[in-house]
This record gives structure tokens, sequence and C-alpha cells, in this order.
């Protein structure tokens, strides 16, 4: 198991491109397996239907070492031995999803319907709590050395014509590894979030999950249904999903002096206006502090998606720029210029923003309908 926890110190200078090969957990973004893979783990889940669960948990060790980042069948090998009564097999193989992929494996693992059984047997339970905690703290050390960034995992859902159109915008955050040229995903929110701003100290961050487009003509387009949700990176503790009221057009979020975050939302209904964020409820303010310095990061959020932003890194180790840019065929990316040596891409075959991304269709383009955000670290 390679560790998680290292920082740009062990380097003189960045590296240049990511590496060939990624260790435990530290997946390609917008990762594909290869065909064998998934026709092995499709082959077991037949098995698995038809109640032959040793000769599935074969097709699945085959498929985990075809291609040891694809997830399916871990978490299936798991499954598997479940349904068979071995329960104490089954939670080996749940904590070594849990240290392999904390995110999305930890999640995989206490929301599986097959796995229920564990979770009313106490030892069972405390040693799959006890490896949750003891990997958050590494994932979460390991984010805090990164870069954050916004991928799209998926092709978008394009949002063409009119009415009230679901955001299926197929994206999570990840962070940029400096000191290994590696990924590491951060959320699994079925590809909802659509923008996120990261505390100054870098130990927190606040985003904001998708709802519906409403679209109408004649009208300027406006965003239903939004939350905002707080992630706790030093301990990866996630709080609640909270809804920003009314129908959106513009929500404009910043870090505020007192550790929290300060929004204000602009749109259509009841409620909206300015508001306090502590991570667990959004407050209702009469006045806001709109001050803004290198330190404080920014972001604005319309119905055309976010703007464009660049952010410079520099600590002991490594010093680098990073900026999104949109290359010929549209695609959203973002370039790091490194101290020393060449220039180079993130790898997100979707598209990847610092803050977020643009909404595909034939909305305005958000360099254009939007002010660069500023955003520095």
């Amino acid at each position: 198991m390679i560790g998680l926890a290292g920082t740009c110190l062990l380097l003189a200078v960045c590296p240049t491109a990511a590496p060939e090969a990624n260790g435990p957990g530290q997946v390609q973004v917008a990762h594909l397996p290869p065909q064998q893979a998934m026709d092995l783990n499709r082959e077991g889940k037949v098995l698995y239907r038809d109640g032959r669960f040793a000769e599935a948990r074969a097709k699945y060790e085959l498929a985990k070492k075809v291609d040891p980042d694809f997830l399916a069948p871990w978490l299936n090998l798991a499954c598997a031995y479940a349904r068979e009564d071995r329960f104490d097999d089954a939670t080996e193989q749940a904590a070594a999803l849990i240290r392999h992929a904390y995110v999305p494996g930890a999640r995989e693992v206490m929301e599986a319907a097959d796995l229920g059984a564990l979770q009313i047997r106490p030892p069972l339970l405390a040693k799959l709590r006890s490896t949750l905690a003891e990997r958050s703290t590494e994932w979460g050390k390991a984010a805090q050395g990164g870069l954050l960034f916004v991928a799209r995992t998926q092709p978008p859902v394009k949002l063409e014509g009119q009415g009230v159109l679901v955001l299926g915008m197929n994206q999570e955050i990840y962070a940029w590894l400096p000191h290994s040229g590696r990924y590491l995903p951060i959320t699994a929110e079925d590809g909802r979030v659509l923008a996120f701003l990261e505390s100054p100290d870098g130990r927190r961050i606040v985003f904001v999950r998708a709802g519906r487009l409403v679209r109408t003509a004649g009208q300027p387009d406006l965003l239903r249904g939004l939350g905002v949700r707080q992630l706790d990176l030093g301990s990866m503790a996630l709080g609640s999903v909270v809804e920003v009221p009314g129908d959106v057009r513009e929500l404009t979020m910043w870090s505020s002096g007192g550790g929290g975050v300060e929004m204000e939302v602009v749109g259509l209904g009841a409620g909206l206006g300015k508001f306090r964020f502590d991570g667990q409820t959004l407050e209702s303010v009469g006045a806001i502090h709109r001050r803004f310095s290198a330190s404080i990061h920014r972001i604005s959020l319309t119905a055309v998606g976010v703007a464009p932003a660049t952010r410079a890194v520099t600590d002991p180790g490594c010093g680098f720029t990073a900026h999104d840019e949109t290359d010929a065929q549209g695609l959203p990316h973002i370039r790091i210029s490194a101290r020393k040596g060449k220039g180079f891409l993130l790898d997100a075959r979707y598209g990847a923003g610092l803050a977020g991304l643009p909404f595909p269709g034939p909305s305005a383009s958000p360099s254009k309908a939007l002010s660069p955000a500023r955003k520095t670290r």
C-alpha cells in the first residue's frame, strides 16, 4: 500500500506531468477500466444473481487483477461473501476497499444493501469504523497537500431546449498531488458538484450541489434546488446538505473573516438575499462584508456555470500557477505552469476547472458572461 501523506517537501520542484501508473486510491480522473475487466465483472454479476457466489468471486478477483483501480469488483466481492454468510471475509474485503479508495469506497460499503448484515454485528461494525477513521485521516491529510479542482468524470448532459432541466453534470472534486502527479477523489456526490470554495487555511471546502436549470423563453435562466455542503478535509467529515432558497440567477460565495462562509443569492422567490453559512445552517443576515484580498477565495455561480479562475501555489517544495483555459474544441481544462520545467494539463477527459465548470448547451460562454473569480492559495 502506497502512503498518501507525503508533501511537496519531498521534491525540490514539482513534476511536469503525471506519471503513467497510479498508486492505491490515487486514480486517474475519469478512469475508464479496460474492456476485459468490465467483462469479467459483468460475468461475475450474472453468476451472483444466479446464487453461484464462489464462481462470481473468482470473476471479481480476476477483474481486480486486470485493473486494481476498477472499484466495482472490490465491492461485489465483499457482497458475495456476505451472501454466503461469510461475514468475517466480507468485512475484510470491505475494509480493503476502504483502504484502497476511501472516496468513494466508504460510501459504497456503508450503503450497500448486501453488506447491511455487517452493520448489525457490533464487532464487524467496529472494525469497519476503525478502518474508516484511520483512512479518512490519511486521505484528508493528502488532500490538504493537493490542488483541488472540479472534474467531469463522464460526459455531461446537454442543457438544450426549454423547461426545467436536470443538471446532470457528472462532476466531482479531485485533488492533484504535486509531489506524485497523481489524483485523489475528494467527493462522491453522484456527480452533482457544481462549484466549491476552499477556506484560506486549506482545511475546509464548501461546495454547491446541483439541482435543476429553469429555462423560459425571453427570461434569464435560473438555478433551482441548489444545496450547499461543507467538507472538513482533515477528517473528511461531511456536513448535511443545506438547501438554498428560491430560483437563483447568481450565487456569490466567499470566505468570511470568522472562518465561515458568506454568500449573496440573487434571483426569484422568497428568502433570497444575504446569508452566513457555518457548515450546518444557512442564516439570513442583514449585512455582509464585501472585502476581498489575495488570501480570500470567491466564486460566482450562474446558469452558465462558473467563471474561469487562476490560482498561484507556493510552498517550500513546489511553486506553480494553475489557470483555467478552453481548448479549440471548447473543452475546459487546467494548465499547470511550473516554476521549472515545461507546463502541462491536468488529465481530465471530460473537462476540469479550478472552481467549477461552464455548463454545456446554448447558453453564453462563462468566460464572456462572468468576470474571472479571484482565487489564490
